[in-house]
């Protein structure tokens, strides 16, 4: 395990943290397939476009759930004690972004081309921060500790 000794404050309980990451991975795969496969003619997997987006929705939809949930405990947290600030608050940029997008791609017409290269862009630098963001944290989590029991000693 990353860091096994670290500190617990704004840590995700066992079940949050394993719903999130495997909500993401699914998420996160299914938009990759279908960017593949609509636009560049690529199948690595034989599901049709029309499957991939419906995973994509749901996956998208139950990730903003969570990350709801986890708004008052985890971000709050972290937050007050000036940890991991950096890659959460780009965390929380970037989902806003792929919210805003997403509804542009479900209901705006004029402006869907854009919002579509948007939600790309966005969605593919998320890939790459939310990894980041996690060991960043158990990173952070482990000095604090660390810190901690320098001071107590």
């Amino acid at each position: 395990m990353l860091f096994k000794n670290r500190s617990r404050l704004a840590h995700l309980p066992a079940w949050q943290s394993v719903s999130s990451h495997t909500i993401f991975l699914i998420c996160a795969s299914s938009g990759v397939f279908y960017l593949l496969g609509h636009n560049f003619e690529i199948m690595p997997l034989t599901l049709e476009n029309h499957t991939l987006l419906v995973a994509h929705g749901i996956s998208a939809y139950l990730f903003v759930l969570l990350f709801g949930a986890v708004i008052p405990t985890h971000i709050r947290a972290a937050w007050k004690v000036k940890r991991n600030r950096i890659s959460g608050g780009l965390m929380i940029a970037v989902l806003l972004l792929l919210l805003i997008s997403g509804l542009f791609l479900y209901y705006a017409d004029e402006t869907r081309d854009v919002a579509l290269w948007v939600h790309w862009v966005i969605g593919g630098g998320l890939i790459l921060l939310f990894p980041f963001h996690f060991i960043a944290g158990r990173r952070a989590n482990y000095l604090a500790l660390k810190h901690h029991q320098k001071n107590n000693l």
